[in-house]
């Protein structure tokens, strides 16, 4: 099996919470395989004779049985009753790969990657930053102009932006240095029910240690009303986590209120900002954020870097101890080629912000009036005001979510799900339960656009979408 099946297979099991055992992967593992020769899946009697796996078996280790094995790797299932649609058969004469995912990765810009090619080759040193060498000294100062790029674009001193390894572990060391200094008393957490997982983890995780988290709902268009935060705050308030951006709707938090109430009763105000970092203006001393977290590779950046900006009158229990790396606070000889290119796609994405924005802005209205032709029953999740312009979360109506992502994904649109058909059963996401757009006939793919989308993109894939959707739609009831 490659990747491609074996990541559908993952992804099929999370989401109808099967284990998977050696048993499942070898019934796999076998009906791919014989797919792959003869064009055909496997029966039940062909499972028998050569795995010794009986009907009984199967239908025990797979939710729907059969079905669900072809479902789970891609073969075609004639009769569809309670199973994920598959994948259809659909000619493409222009075949070109339309990257439509920016929400979950980007690229590298190709200045970032000659950055990252010079240093890897040594071009500009591989010196320890800590080593009292000349070349030490050098990789030191290259780390330090980095920081100073990312601080400037948000409006701090580079003293109080340090790197970290990604933009989980600098969500992670946000929310458990607060909470590790105060765990003789434990005390409250605030933050939102549509949390990216890295930071509802964490807190999930604190809970089980004897914190006290309060999850905030959201109104029908994702955001956090103001007032409500207010209600909810307590003087055993130990942290407020509100991310500026949601990863899956786009929608926009109203961080200077939030911010504003969290100053006014002096709890610290900490934002994932992984999804707004240089695409809308982020300045924590306006906002009244103490912290903010950064990613590296959601802004053309590599894989692997992020950074955290803490304010100086916040004190943090760091997660990797060490020496005087990053101010005490992530011990470990830096990545300093991540770094140099971190700070360089930063400054990028700073100076390009508004162009940026108004390119992408056009772009969405044109996306949106050529679905409105094709689909004038789609659904947006979210609102229009207050969100990011390079993203759209579109309901189809009778569609299934995966039959949708993997057709698109065969003639080469990269894409995402809100949800995921599991072969009968369905697991919404927690943002798409939270705002009430997990309505039964729906399926939810999102959009997300980049640097490179242009128009030929979004008219590949509405050249193709009609048929797509003609053939997996399915009938009203």
């Amino acid at each position: 099996m490659d990747n491609y099946v074996k990541v559908l297979i993952h992804r099929m099991a999370r989401a109808s919470r099967t284990e998977l055992t050696p048993r499942h992967e070898a019934i796999l593992e076998y009906a791919c395989q014989y797919y792959e020769r003869n064009r055909v899946g496997p029966l039940y009697y062909n499972l028998k004779r050569h795995l010794g796996a009986t009907r009984e078996e199967i239908n025990r280790l797979f939710p729907y049985g059969l079905n669900s094995v072809y479902s789970w790797v891609g073969i075609p299932i004639r009769t569809t009753d309670q199973t994920c649609k598959p994948v259809i058969n659909l000619a493409v004469q222009d075949a070109r790969e339309v990257y439509l995912d920016h929400n979950a990765t980007t690229y590298l810009r190709p200045e970032v990657s000659r950055t990252l090619v010079d240093y890897d080759s040594g071009r500009l040193g591989f010196a320890n930053p800590s080593s009292s060498t000349q070349q030490g000294k050098r990789a030191y100062e290259q780390i330090q102009e980095a920081r100073r790029t990312v601080a400037e674009c948000l409006g701090v001193e580079p003293e109080e932006f340090i790197f970290t390894g990604g933009g989980s572990e600098a969500n992670s060391l946000a929310i458990k240095g607060i909470a590790f200094r105060h765990l003789e008393r434990r005390g409250r957490i605030i933050t939102s029910s549509t949390e990216h997982s890295s930071v509802l983890e964490t807190m999930k995780f604190l809970e089980s240690l004897g914190f006290a988290v309060t999850y905030l709902p959201v109104e029908k268009d994702g955001r956090v009303e103001p007032g409500r935060l207010a209600e909810a705050l307590s003087e055993t308030a130990l942290l407020v986590s509100i991310m500026a951006v949601n990863n899956e709707i786009g929608m926009i938090h109203p961080l200077r209120e939030l911010g504003a109430i969290c100053r006014e009763r002096n709890v610290p105000f900490m934002v994932d900002a992984i999804q707004g970092f240089g695409k809308i203006p982020l300045k924590p001393r306006e906002l009244g954020i103490s912290l903010l977290t950064v990613s590296g590779h959601k802004i053309y950046a590599p894989k692997g870097i992020g950074g955290l900006y803490v304010d100086r009158g916040i004190r943090l229990v760091p997660l990797v101890h060490g020496k005087e790396q990053e101010f005490g606070l992530r011990g470990g000889t830096e990545n300093v080629g991540h770094i140099m290119a971190m700070g360089q796609a930063s400054r990028l994405a700073c100076e390009e912000m508004d162009s940026e924005r108004r390119r992408l802005l056009s772009l969405r209205d044109y996306f949106l009036s050529r679905l409105q032709e094709i689909e004038p029953g789609y659904l947006l999740n979210g609102s229009l005001e207050n969100r990011m312009p390079h993203n759209l979360s579109v309901r189809f109506p009778q569609v299934d979510t995966s039959a949708l992502l993997l057709s698109l994904n065969a003639i080469g649109i990269c894409v995402s799900s809100g949800s995921a058909c599991s072969s009968g059963r369905t697991e919404t996401s927690h943002v798409l339960r939270a705002i009430g757009a997990d309505t039964p006939g729906y399926g939810t793919i999102r959009f997300s656009f980049g640097r490179k989308t242009d128009r030929e993109d979004l008219d590949y894939l509405f050249t193709y979408l009609p048929e797509i959707l003609s053939q997996i739609k399915e009938p009203k009831r």
